[in-house]
């Protein structure tokens, strides 16, 4: 595998523009630290939908994993 000079210099390029942002970024956060967070609120509906969700998600894997075993044991 060959890796060109112009490939190191464009990751070396992209490397240097995160870390100038990233430093931009946590300026701009350690002068203005009474900014407004950020919330996220759900509705108790949409809350008790993700919950169901989760919860089916995880008998489901459980029940294909019980078959999975069964029908090697009986394989």
């Amino acid at each position: 595998m060959v890796i060109t000079d112009y490939r190191i210099q464009s990751v070396l390029r992209t490397y240097s523009k995160q870390l100038q942002r990233s430093k931009i970024t946590k300026r701009l956060e350690s002068e203005d630290p009474k900014r407004p967070q950020e919330k996220v609120t759900i509705s108790e509906e949409a809350r008790r939908r993700a919950i169901v969700e989760r919860v089916t998600s995880q008998a489901m894997e459980q029940i294909y994993q019980q078959s999975e075993d069964f029908d090697l044991l009986k394989g």
